[in-house]
């Protein structure tokens, strides 16, 4: 029994150096939450000051032309030019209605990925705010 007053000061210490790192890492959390937040806000702000300025929507418009109306063709020829399992093209006039559109280059090959990204996620935060 003698050892219990050597043994609580100990413990004490270990707690108290545990909760002060548990403290500092959720007040660390705590401030990159906050930063987010913050950076939501201007972000938003942003696009509440750009929302009616009509030469940064037709600009908008004009570069995401060409990515949806090539995204568009690459779909049209799969729909199109799809093949059955013996190779044959399911219909006999397909062939007559594909554009055969070229691929982009490397370099730039997701940028039609990002038009409709940005198209989907436009989408649906109007679809969320009308909620």
């Amino acid at each position: 029994m003698l050892w219990l007053p050597l043994i609580g000061p100990i413990l004490q210490g270990l707690f108290s150096t545990a909760s002060s790192i548990y403290s500092s890492f959720k007040s660390t959390q705590v401030e990159q939450i906050k930063a987010d937040v913050e950076t939501e806000k201007v972000s938003a702000q942003i696009i509440h000051d750009t929302n009616d300025d009509i030469g940064i929507r037709i600009w908008r418009d004009v570069a995401l032309a060409m990515p949806v109306v090539w995204g568009t063709l690459i779909g049209w020829d799969t729909i199109i030019g799809a093949r059955r399992s013996d190779n044959t093209l399911w219909h006999p006039w397909a062939s007559e209605w594909m554009f055969h559109v070229g691929n982009y280059p490397e370099s730039v090959s997701y940028l039609p990925y990002v038009a409709y990204a940005f198209l989907f996620g436009v989408i649906g935060f109007n679809v969320w705010k009308r909620k």
